[in-house]
């Protein structure tokens, strides 16, 4: 498997799109994990787990909240 890699724009997208898997409850499933890294490299796969765990952070926050 070779490991591509991303822009600054595209990790900026990641970030967002982990963002919102998170905030909803998507789980991290591994198959996608390994894709992004294979597409984007470590520096995507590791804006898009930052964002995703922010928006996973987010959404306890709100529940605790109401």
């Amino acid at each position: 498997m070779s490991e591509g890699s991303s822009s600054g724009q595209e990790n900026a997208s990641l970030y967002a799109r982990g963002v919102t898997e998170g905030l909803v409850g998507k789980p991290l499933e591994g198959k996608a994990l390994l894709e992004i890294l294979d597409v984007f490299g470590e520096e995507g796969l590791r804006a898009y787990i930052l964002g995703h765990t922010e928006g996973s952070d987010d959404a306890e926050e709100d529940e605790e909240e109401d």
